[in-house]
This record gives C-alpha cells, structure tokens and sequence, in this order.
C-alpha cells in the first residue's frame, strides 16, 4: 500500500466534499498516518478494501454524536465499522498465547469482534481463521439457544492443548497461558447465530458474548469457588423496586403513558438498563428524533445492529462505565436542549450526558440522531 498516495487522495477528497466543514484536515492526516503505520505491525489483522472516498464517509458518521462530553460539548464518537466482512485475518495455529502479552492478546480481540457478526457464513469463517476447530451438535451448555451446531476455537494453544468442557469457562488455562482465546460459535443455517469469547488480561479471565440480535456483553468472569457470581456494587443507576416494575412493563407492553410523569433521569436509567439487558425495541422506544428527521423503522434499526458489533459494544462498555464509575447525575436546562450529565469517580474521566425531548404527549425521550 502508498502510504503517501492514499492520505495524499482522501485530504483531496475530504477538502473538497466531506470534510468541507473542518478548518484543517491536515491534523487527521496525521493522525491517520500514525494508525495505520501502528494498524501495519500488527501480526494478524483484518484488512477492509476501502478507497478514500469510503474513508471519509465513515470519519463523518463516526462524528455523529451519541452522548456529549461536559468539557466542550463535543460528540463523543462510537467507534466501529459498517464495512461488510472480509476474510483476510489468519491466525497462525503455531503460535501460543506465551509469544505474546495482553496487548496482543487484546488486539486480537479487538479484530475478531470488529469481523465476526451475526449472518456470517461458514465458508467466510473458514477463510478468515485458519485454527482448527471443534465441531459439536451440542456443546454441554443445556437449554435451547436456537442455535443448530457448534464450533469451538482454542486460539494461542500451546501443543496438545485439548479443551475439556466447551459448557465451561477455561479459566484455568487461560491464566496459566495454556491458550490465549477460547472462541465458542453458535450457527444456524450454517450462519452465525451467536458466539462468545473468554480471554485473559493480566490475572482475569473476561467473557465477551454476541447475541442473536446483534447485542453484546462483556465482563470480567468473577465466579466464587462455591459457584455463586460475586454482586455488583451499588450504582447511581440502580432501579428500586417501582422503577424496576416500570422498566419491566414497560419492556414488554412498550406504552409511553407508563413513562408519563417520569424525569429525564428517570429515562435515562431505564435506558442504560435496556441497553445492559439487550433490550433493542425498549431502546428504540426511548429514542426520539429531531421534527424533520425520519426515523428508521423498528426492522431497520434491528437489522443496522447485527451489522455493526464494534460500535454495539462501544455503547455497551460506555453504559456500563456509566453504571460502574459514575457518581452523580443531573440535569441541566437550557433555552433550545435539555440534558442528563453524569460525572464520574474518576475525575480524569470526562463527564457524559445524552440529550433529551419531549414528545408531543410530554413525555421525555433520548434524542436520537441515526
């Protein structure tokens, strides 16, 4: 790849049509030099066939705020990508999760979340990852996960490594760096239905999991020896007991007049609830747009999720920033928006706040900018 020639077309092509509004594209030229510089030392990655032109399209929407940042005001930009998969990452079977340490191991995270998304097919699987894998009609886990077969990957193995229980978390293994990613596919007509993947960093072992519909989880594995999850700590954002009903009606009758009366604090907990739980169409439900903006049907904003699980988990992580670490929230009036900040603990951490409306019925919705 010309290095020089690509930044030399995209700043063409950003000066004259998408960037028009920027003062100076030379700083992102920069930075993007020094990404892709970085991006190009990297031993396994996934590589997009983009010209410029795309280049650019997807820096504009990445500025397309979601929440704000209390300093300036200024978007906080969700990271990902909607380019379609493209099975260029090999990984070498031959290396062990000890050639590397959990920055690599982390990259190779990063990678297979931004490829692997629901939909894929079998045969993009096998071109993109070269480790052999287990194929199983059920891998132990018990109940119905809608999922018709499974295929298991035990990626950075040392030599004859074998998994014991693909319904159980290899955690020992993973911390003595027996294997460096344990990956668990689930697929339905020969597509990708859901997958999980558990990885170590440090001395935890971390479970990511994409979900049919496109959402994402993904925490630190903190199981007790007895079997029972350690609970979370208290949170700014906890429901109590009327709220908690609230949320749950509301889930699955999606009525705004359950919502009448709420504040926007109110909302926006139940919101970042939804977004923990997986709940789409409640999140759906709590966004609004501008007057003159379409908003995109209930199928359309589905299907735009399973496209996307880099920036799925962008909010994911950010939501549960917000549940982890924030420490007060409130909210803030003004002439032409309303907004909900939350500070965090950390005070090194910029403070966030969505933005939010009122319907025509005055009831409180998150602004929504597709």
């Amino acid at each position: 790849m010309n290095l020089d020639k690509l930044l030399a077309e995209f700043k063409e092509t950003a000066d004259r049509t998408l960037l028009g509004g920027m003062e100076d594209t030379n700083g992102l030229e920069e930075r993007i030099r020094m990404n892709i510089e970085k991006k190009g030392k990297r031993r396994f990655r996934i590589t997009y066939s983009v010209s410029a032109t795309l280049v650019a399209i997807l820096l504009v929407i990445g500025f397309t705020p979601y929440w704000l940042q209390k300093e300036n005001a200024s978007t906080n930009t969700i990271k990902g990508t909607t380019a379609q998969p493209s099975p260029n990452q090999i990984l070498d079977p031959k290396v062990t999760a000890l050639d590397f340490d959990d920055e690599e191991i982390m990259r190779t995270v990063d990678e297979i979340v931004g490829f692997l998304r629901v939909g894929l097919t079998q045969d993009q699987m096998k071109e993109a990852i070269s480790v052999p894998y287990t194929a199983m009609d059920d891998y132990g886990g018990g109940g119905d996960d809608g999922a018709e077969e499974y295929w298991g990957y035990s990626i950075f193995a040392k030599e004859g490594y074998q998994r014991k229980d693909w319904a159980m978390i290899e955690g020992e293994g993973l911390l003595k760096r027996d294997v460096g990613l344990e990956l668990l596919v689930g697929w339905k007509d020969k597509k990708l239905y859901w997958y999980s993947l558990s990885y170590v960093q440090g001395k935890d072992v971390y479970l990511f999991k994409l979900n049919s519909n496109g959402t994402v989880q993904e925490d630190i594995v903190n199981v007790n020896q007895d079997g029972t999850e350690t609970p979370a700590p208290p949170s700014i954002f906890d429901l109590k007991p009327g709220e908690e009903d609230r949320y749950y009606n509301y889930m699955y009758e999606k009525k705004d007049e359950l919502l009448r009366g709420l504040s926007p604090i109110d909302i926006v907990k139940l919101y970042v609830r939804a977004v923990q739980d997986g709940q789409l169409e409640m999140q759906y439900a709590l966004r609004i747009v501008d007057e003159g903006v379409v908003k995109p049907t209930l199928e359309q904003y589905l299907e735009e999720v399973k496209k996307d699980p880099a920036r799925e988990r962008s909010i994911w992580r950010g939501s549960k920033k917000m549940i982890e670490m924030g420490s007060k929230i409130w909210v803030e009036y003004n002439d032409d928006e309303t907004i909900v900040w939350t500070e965090y603990k950390n005070k090194s951490h910029e403070t966030t706040g969505y933005i939010m409306r009122q319907d025509d019925q005055g009831i409180w919705k998150i602004r929504w900018r597709p």
